[in-house]
């Protein structure tokens, strides 16, 4: 059922609305409807798919986490992608071989990271030889080193998105909602009532609410700040020089940021961590000088010579929670259910995030 209204004028029903056609929201939907084929789903978006931080994502998956819930995260979204993989042919995910440059009196911590109880391990000569091969002019400093891990994945977080709609939307009965920005959920009766700016609605017997950089925005805002949300500007510049092959992902664990070899676009992606808070989705976001700066003092720092290689890049807005720990609960009520608070992080958690809101809706225990 494509139309917004019936043709006696009431609101078309579904068994589960997902507001949000993201990662987190395709994922839901797609797992709603592997439980239940039977099941009616609308995804609504008030643009169009994966058009927020999953369009931008560099999709790097690391399964580390600061914490233990970070971890358990980190360790099942790891492998609810294999399950997905298996389940459907392919992830769109590949191996990338992962350096980590640290603080000598940090490497218990970040050992401690590892969700799937890794550790680092100093770099073989030949591996230092690679390194140096590939990041011209590598230097760190005398109190930092430089460190392996077991591989880690690069992903494409759009190409997933849109492979798992296709999935659900191939079923019928299923829809797309584009251009309907909820405003409203409230119930009515037994179901849930979702209004767009426009005045359209439709119901459902349930609902995920995921967002993504729009949650203060729109209906749960007020209880994602009681939750401590915010929205941050991301910022992940390119450097313009082609990978070589074999080439591995290093990542500046203290300044939290790294250099992914992106194979698609022939070009390095390099993430870093912007300072500018408070910066929602909907305003004018461009990479400007103070990123650029952070960006520069970096390279110049460890890898001068992609400095003049260092030529636009990709700016988002992400919903970013305490602890950088994702945000999935009831709201007001065991009908509606908020995932949000990707952290910068969104992509490579969705599988979790997507299978805590299903289990709370459908009344299973969290995993």
């Amino acid at each position: 059922m494509n139309e917004r209204t019936t043709g006696t004028g009431e609101a078309p029903h579904y068994d589960l609305a997902v507001v949000g056609a993201g990662a987190v929201g395709a994922l839901a939907a797609y797992y709603a409807v592997r439980r239940d084929p039977g099941r009616r789903v609308a995804v609504i978006t008030h643009a169009g798919r994966g058009t927020g931080a999953t369009r931008y994502s560099a999709g790097f998956d690391t399964p580390t986490g600061h914490s233990p819930a970070q971890r358990d995260l980190a360790a099942r979204s790891t492998a609810l992608f294999d399950e997905l993989a298996a389940g459907l042919g392919d992830a769109g995910r590949a191996p990338v071989d992962v350096r980590w440059l640290v603080a000598r009196e940090n490497r218990a911590a970040l050992d401690a990271t590892m969700a799937d109880g890794g550790r680092t391990s100093p770099l073989t000569g030949e591996q230092r030889a690679l390194l140096d091969r590939t990041f011209p002019g590598l230097a760190l400093d005398d109190e930092q080193v430089l460190l392996a891990t077991a591989p880690m994945t690069a992903g494409q977080p759009q190409w997933l998105t849109d492979r798992l709609l296709d999935e659900v939307l191939g079923r019928q009965d299923n829809t797309l909602l584009e251009g309907f920005r909820v405003t409203e959920v409230h119930r009515t009766g037994r179901r849930v009532e979702l209004v767009a700016a426009d005045g359209s609605r439709i119901t459902a017997a349930k609902a995920v609410l995921a967002p993504g950089p729009w949650v203060l925005d729109g209906p749960v805002a007020s209880a994602a700040r009681e939750r401590g949300a915010r929205v941050k500007k991301v910022v992940a510049f390119h450097i313009m020089t082609p990978p070589p092959p074999g080439a591995p992902a290093l990542v500046l664990e203290d300044a939290d940021a790294f250099l992914l070899p992106h194979r698609p676009g022939g070009h390095w992606i390099f993430s870093i961590t912007s300072p500018d808070w408070d910066r929602g989705p909907d305003e004018p976001l461009a990479v400007d000088a103070r990123d650029r700066e952070l960006a520069r003092a970096l390279l110049g720092r460890h890898v001068p010579g992609f400095l003049p290689h260092l030529l636009g890049g990709r700016v988002f807005s992400d919903c970013f929670t305490a602890g950088h720990l994702p945000v999935v609960d009831t709201v007001g009520g065991d009908d509606v259910v908020m995932a949000i608070g990707g952290s910068g992080s969104g992509y490579r958690l969705a599988p979790a995030m997507a299978e805590d809101a299903l289990n709370l809706l459908d009344g299973r225990p969290r995993t």
